[in-house]
């Protein structure tokens, strides 16, 4: 038992047992069986590699996407790889997997930072891998940038807890050409050091202000997107809208930012001459020298000035597909990331206060990523702020005693929730353009396609939508127990305890 202990606490063994995965899928696992293993996404990113500079598709959008495909294709010249698919594919699925293992590394780094106890280390590391977003999809669709984000955001991540500015700045500028949203967060980590406040409960007219201005902003972009602008009519590929169900996709979103809003409620966060005494105007400067120099690159690499993805779009997206269906962002989050989702939404308090404490930057960094692309059933364009999640939802939670048997249902969900277990290539010569009348995919493309937010059917929305809220119960009721009281009523007693 000690040298099982002593065996799961060892810093290399979540990274060598995902790497020993990761070879085991690349070498025996299943291939995206269309365009040469590549999709739609895939074939942009491979274009990159012989001159990004030459693409068709290299936009101002695209040109803070370029890094993973230039590491590939610097790779190919340097060993004199001929550039196929297959070679592409299986390139990107080592870098993927490299990615992945240097995520787990700094993610047991920042463990051992918040000395979280062993089980709570090893839900972090369940949370962290076993889930579709990063057990699948980065071996069978890999040729994208998402899991080379999570790496770089894991470690940007690390280096702002430890208050070391070259790591936060070398962190910062790989994701300015890799991922947009965790470039911007850098800059503002960088802007703003790392500062523990104490808590303190907001006072109302703080909750008011922040309630209101949340749901505010949310219901009235939403209203005008739909009934002004009427921007779902312009959406292809995915479900319509329902207007019947609208109000209460309104309400689900409104409800959403609602709890966003919950990570500001510390009254120490509106302590105007605290923070000002906090400012560090090198960092500022810093900061803003970085966004200068990157918008000095992008624009001598020349990109077209024209994207194919703009800012607005980009915003937009999430708002409208948010609305597909009431609450369709939780189910394809726990879809794609598994009962992290689940837990989050029962210590969402606890969570938001941890976030809370950690300081003006972070909770700008994170909130900023929450309050765009918070409700984006998309759930993929999450994954930068995933290891932020998982280890702050770990901390939160490592103030608790729970049972040997809580950590066993989380693991056997998360197992359940990963569909690595699922064969995904039974399409059987179907092709992926097989749409059904209203423009979700149609199965057997849905065995991959309902992983992925807005192209879930309606009838796997409903299916996942039932097996998160059984999810969710299963983890309720290993939390909690119904008794009856002195005075004949029922009450919910916490079969866990909170440590001192």
């Amino acid at each position: 038992m000690i040298k099982l202990k002593s065996l799961l606490n060892n810093q290399w063994f979540f990274p060598v047992l995902m790497l020993y995965y990761g070879i085991f899928y690349i070498l025996f696992g299943e291939i995206y069986p269309f365009n040469g293993g590549l999709s739609t996404d895939g074939f942009v990113f491979a274009s990159f590699i012989p001159d990004f500079t030459k693409s068709q598709f290299f936009d101002t959008y695209y040109a803070h996407r370029i890094l993973p495909s230039l590491l590939v294709g610097n790779f190919f010249k340097l060993f004199s790889i001929k550039l196929t698919e297959h070679n592409i594919y299986i390139a990107f699925q080592i870098l993927n997997l490299v990615s992945i293992v240097i995520a787990c590394y700094f993610l047991k780094k920042m463990l051992i930072l918040f000395k979280i106890s062993l089980k709570n280390q090893l839900l972090a590391f369940i949370l962290l891998l076993f889930n579709f977003g990063i057990i699948k999809y980065p071996f069978y669709l890999p040729v994208m940038t998402d899991t080379f984000a999570l790496m770089l955001s894991t470690g940007l991540l690390y280096f702002y807890l430890k208050n070391q500015v070259t790591g936060i700045i070398i962190s910062t500028i790989l994701l300015a050409f890799t991922w947009p949203m965790g470039y911007y967060q850098g800059l503002i980590l960088i802007a703003f050091p790392i500062c523990i406040l104490p808590f303190s409960p907001a006072l109302k007219w703080q909750k008011i202000l922040v309630y209101g201005i949340s749901i505010f902003y949310i219901t009235a972009l939403s209203i005008y997107l739909i009934f002004i602008e009427k921007k779902d009519l312009t959406v292809d590929f995915v479900m319509r809208i329902d207007r019947n169900l609208l109000p209460f996709s309104l309400l689900g979103i409104a409800i959403l930012y609602f709890f966003f809003a919950k990570i500001f409620l510390n009254k120490t966060l509106f302590d105007i001459p605290l923070f000002l005494k906090k400012i560090n105007y090198k960092r500022l400067l810093l900061s803003f020298s970085l966004f200068v120099l990157i918008y000095i690159i992008i624009k001598t690499l020349h990109p077209n000035p024209n994207p194919r993805y703009t800012t607005v779009q980009t915003l937009i997206d999430p708002v409208v597909y948010s609305l597909i269906r009431p609450i369709i962002s939780i189910v394809a989050d726990t879809s794609y990331f598994g009962i992290v989702v689940c837990l989050l939404l029962l210590f969402w308090n606890s969570f938001c206060k941890i976030i809370s404490q950690m300081g003006w930057g972070l909770v700008a960094a994170f909130g900023l990523n929450l309050f765009l692309f918070g409700i984006t059933p998309q759930s993929r364009h999450l994954i930068n702020i995933l290891p932020w999640i998982i280890i702050f939802l770990v901390k939160a939670l490592n103030k608790y005693s729970f049972s040997t048997r809580f950590y066993v249902v989380a693991g056997l969900l998360s197992f359940a929730a990963s569909k690595v277990w699922l064969q995904l290539n039974i399409y059987e010569g179907n092709a992926t353009g097989n749409l059904d009348e209203n423009g979700s995919m149609g199965f057997p493309d849905q065995i991959l396609w309902m992983n992925i937010g807005p192209w879930m059917s309606e009838q796997m929305y409903y299916v996942q939508g039932g097996v998160m809220i059984i999810f969710i119960c299963l983890l309720f009721f290993m939390l909690y127990k119904i008794e009856v009281n002195e005075f004949n009523k029922l009450q919910l007693v916490r079969k866990y305890k909170v440590l001192k």
